[in-house]
């Protein structure tokens, strides 16, 4: 273990006589979070997650880079302390800042320890007791929790020692303390929800999704914020003159952190204290006796049957054909040619609709790249929702920007279907009698098109020809050919292995290929595009040419042979 969480260790097994008194081993309690926080050092975070080779050096120093982005994280908070013409309004601010990106990094770190069920396995079969077993789980939680928490209220702790005196630095460490009861509170209360509205087999899906939904909503407030946001505004805002307030819990620590500090007896602050330091214990105590019992049943079944106890199984029934299935066999009648091409057409299908892994990677980046089209398109001062009615020269170059630049988010899946992180599955495709494995990456690189690319499309096409009407649509269906061709360029020099047979790998040479080609490419049909933008006749026969390239290139990629393939795997 490192000196951190050497430290930590000790300091949570200082009250050892009375974890003895409780009926607690402290011998075994020891061994067991020495054991977890070993493992919780090896562990990549979501930030060395998103950077991590597989063929690099097994982590090392993961709680080390989880408190420095934490105190990094606690740095940029401190720029709340700019908003505001009092002090509720600042600490509100920040309080917004701290319980909200507390809430989303323990979601995408937290979960980890909260549902690792391997205690079951491991410990519960040796000679651990009870009081033992649970003593050591709710430590290392509060030790993870210690790990983040601290080096994110550090830099405003400091701030407060600087600007107000050894009182201001208590309480706002009370109040601090308060907050991430609170937003642990929460946290346990989503998790609660989720698992009484689904299926404990759904649990981890909905849980990415909420990661997911964290990220693209922080990129887009990261983004948007300094430009939509009035400064002079902001520094005269005053929270108190907004009755609505009294709804928000940041400010309740915020209003407590007044009172605390100036002791003033306004009655407003008082009931801000008594609300801070009443309902975080106990919606803590409310969670812990009412709903912890069921939720710890439901947790132990996520890797089960999903059955509850005490009531029996399931039998199998017949699977019935869903719509999803439904349409995905129409598209790959449609797209494909039968045998091997449908074959890995409907697998690829499936697993990017499955994949915790591939969904966890390539949905941000779609979130990420609409924020950015928006910031781009929809901020500049000269953008007019009438230009594109009227498409004149900056409703053409907004519309063709919307249809070339949306291309990325296909390229965001293409560089993803090889890559899984149970790889090793992929030795079935070698095993089978297919002449052509070619076939078997082209299916793959259509069932990418099919999901992300016909539905971008069909978006684009209504929302422009509502806007712009009918005479639009040559144009529409002329940029769609375009980037179809591009897409399957790409796809012709990059996508050179069979799908999700491919470790999880820093691709940075191909990744800045596909980015580099897309632009160029796209830059230059861009161009012509908006030189031949008025002359339907010509934007007709190059789309027909266009699409029938493209389908040329596909038509390259089915006939790779195994040669070449393996020569790949090699490397």
């Amino acid at each position: 273990m490192n000196i951190i969480n050497t430290a930590l260790l000790r300091l949570v097994l200082l009250p050892a006589p009375l974890y003895n008194k409780m009926g607690v081993n402290s011998r075994h309690l020891k061994a067991i979070l020495g054991a977890k926080l070993t493992m919780d050092d090896r562990r990549p975070n979501t930030f060395q997650q998103l950077q991590r080779n597989r063929d690099s050096k097994p982590v090392k120093l993961a709680t080390l880079v989880t408190m420095l982005w934490s105190a990094l994280m606690g740095a940029f908070f401190l720029v709340s302390f700019r908003f505001g013409s009092n002090n509720e309004t600042q600490l509100t601010t920040y309080f917004i800042f701290y319980i909200a990106i507390l809430a989303s990094v323990l979601i995408a770190d937290f979960t980890s320890v909260l549902i690792d069920i391997r205690d079951n396995y491991i410990i519960l079969p040796r000679p651990v007791s009870d009081k033992t077993f649970v003593l050591a789980r709710l430590l290392h939680i509060a030790i993870h929790v210690c790990k983040m928490v601290l080096p994110m209220l550090l830099p405003g702790a400091i701030y407060m020692g600087l600007n107000y005196n050894a009182g201001g630095v208590a309480a706002f460490l009370l109040m601090a303390f308060m907050a991430t009861l609170f937003t642990i509170f929460l946290i346990n209360a989503c998790y609660i929800f989720i698992l009484k509205i689904t299926t404990p087999e759904k649990f981890r899906n909905i849980i990415s999704y909420i990661q997911i939904f964290f990220a693209v909503v922080f990129y887009a407030g990261f983004q948007l914020a300094p430009r939509l946001i009035n400064m002079a505004a902001l520094q005269g805002f005053d929270i108190n003159q907004h009755q609505a307030a009294w709804l928000l819990p940041p400010y309740w620590f915020a209003g407590a952190w007044q009172q605390l500090y100036s002791f003033s007896g306004n009655a407003r602050l008082l009931t801000c204290l008594a609300l801070a330091i009443a309902v975080p214990p106990a919606s803590t105590w409310v969670v812990i006796k009412y709903f912890a019992p069921s939720f710890n049943r439901k947790l132990s079944m996520i890797s089960g049957s999903g059955a509850e106890a005490g009531q029996p199984r399931s039998v199998a029934t017949p699977a019935v054909k869903s719509a999803s299935s439904a349409y995905s066999g129409m598209l790959a009648g449609l797209l494909t040619k039968k045998g091997a091409e449908r074959m890995a057409f409907l697998f690829t299908w499936k697993m990017m609709l499955r994949s915790r892994d591939f969904k966890m990677k390539v949905y941000p980046a779609i979130g990420y790249i609409i924020v950015i089209l928006f910031v781009i398109v929809f901020t500049k001062q000269s953008f007019s929702i009438q230009d594109i009615r009227l498409q004149n020269n900056q409703g053409i170059i907004t519309s063709l920007m919307v249809i070339y630049f949306s291309n990325i988010i296909l390229m965001s899946a293409i560089s993803q279907v090889t890559m899984h992180e149970k790889f090793k599955a992929g030795w079935i495709f070698f095993t089978t009698p297919i002449q052509q494995p070619g076939r078997l990456i082209s299916g793959s690189v259509k069932a990418v098109i099919a999901q992300f690319f016909i539905p971008i499309m069909l978006v684009i096409i209504i929302c422009l020809t509502v806007l712009a009407g009918f005479s639009i649509l040559p144009n529409i269906l002329f940029g769609m050919a375009n980037q179809l061709l591009i897409t399957a360029v790409v796809a012709y020099i990059t996508a050179t292995r069979l799908p999700f047979t491919s470790p999880q790998q820093n691709d940075a040479g191909n990744n800045l290929f596909r980015v580099f080609a897309v632009m160029l490419l796209g830059g230059l049909l861009g161009i012509g595009h908006f030189v031949l933008y008025r002359i339907p006749a010509v934007i007709g026969i190059l789309t027909i040419l266009s699409a029938l390239a493209a389908w040329l290139v596909l038509d390259g990629i089915s006939r790779q042979s195994w040669k070449k393939i393996i020569s790949r795997y090699q490397d």
